[in-house]
């Protein structure tokens, strides 16, 4: 990639941060020798990151893909699977339902497979989406992303914490198990903007220094007065042509993620600051209430005063529970 291409990368850890991806559903797959078992599609797309052993992730379709020690997997969503040992002739498989959840006083769950010797051990984990504001920004991968994490930019120590903190919970493990794993998913994005995100549009649009620009106004200057054809003019681009090519990245226009950059923000100042709902509009970029307030019931599903009170009856109770 060139250097007109290059995007600064911290665009992509706001964009996540904007989307509000995160993880859930943490297993750790321990499959024995000669061991395989087949796990139901996830709803949303699935990470899979080889701890030890080797084996192979295939998927319903009979992709096969090989696995060892720091190989990580982004599977699609909608595709079911099935983890097998390496270590030797597969003889015996079994069923899985999805990945299972880790509620958060609980250690991480563990799906044993088998018995006898060692085969391959798998962290696996579903990505947690907010749909509420956009379509799934992985329902255009095929294929899985895979990458190899070998010398200095494997994870091993990371997951080595993450496993001994998720044995131990305490205040905090939960977040840092989702700091760890979602570290796996920027580093396989890097990867493909480094490479022009030719499987995933919005990585091409990050990657694409134009786009890349107008994205990170709209994601640090929402409350300005942004246009179109002001956003098109930070792009470098024609109107038309900035349009056509934000919508083909990102699946939607870009008053349509000012919008919701906004309306996110709107939800931050109004759960932690007393400003009158009027004064939250103005801050976030809306020119009259009215506006805001359908706005923000179409997205939230209350209006913003509604929200901020049942924001406020929660922490009441909350601090009612608290010795």
């Amino acid at each position: 990639m060139n250097n007109a291409q290059l995007p600064e990368l911290p665009v992509l850890e706001r964009f996540l941060a904007a989307l509000d991806i995160g993880v859930a559903n943490f297993t750790l797959c321990d499959v024995r020798d000669g061991w395989s078992t087949r796990f139901e599609a996830c709803r949303t797309a699935s990470l899979h990151y080889c701890m030890d052993g080797s084996g192979a992730l295939i998927t319903q379709h009979g992709e096969r893909v090989s696995l060892s020690a720091h190989s990580f997997v982004l599977l699609p969503p909608g595709i079911a699977y099935k983890i097998e040992s390496g270590k030797s002739c597969t003889t015996h498989e079994t069923n899985r339902a999805r990945v299972t959840e880790w509620p958060w006083h609980e250690t991480v769950p563990t799906v044993q497979v088998g018995g006898g010797n060692k085969g391959i051990s798998t962290a696996c984990g579903e990505l947690r989406l907010d749909t509420t504001s956009g379509s799934d920004p992985f329902k255009t991968l095929r294929n899985p992303l895979v990458a190899q994490f070998d010398g200095k930019s494997g994870l091993k120590d990371q997951f080595v914490l993450l496993l001994a903190e998720s044995a131990r919970p305490g205040l905090g493990s939960r977040t840092l198990v989702e700091a760890l794993l979602k570290q796996c998913l920027v580093l396989v994005l890097r990867r493909q903007i480094d490479s022009g995100g030719a499987d995933l549009p919005w990585a091409a649009g990050v990657a694409d220094r134009r786009l890349a620009s107008a994205l990170e106004a709209i994601l640090e200057r929402s409350a300005s007065s942004l246009s179109v054809e002001r956003l098109a003019d930070i792009a470098g681009m024609s109107r038309s042509a900035f349009a056509a090519q934000f919508m083909k990245a990102f699946g939607q226009s870009p008053m349509a993620m000012l919008k919701i950059v906004r309306l996110k923000k709107a939800a931050e100042l109004l759960a932690t600051t007393n400003y009158p709902v009027a004064e939250v509009a103005k801050m976030v970029g809306f020119s009259s209430r009215s506006n805001f307030s359908l706005a923000f019931n179409a997205l939230h599903g209350l209006d913003p005063s509604a929200f901020r009170r049942r924001l406020t009856s929660v922490r009441g109770r909350l601090t009612q529970k608290t010795p």
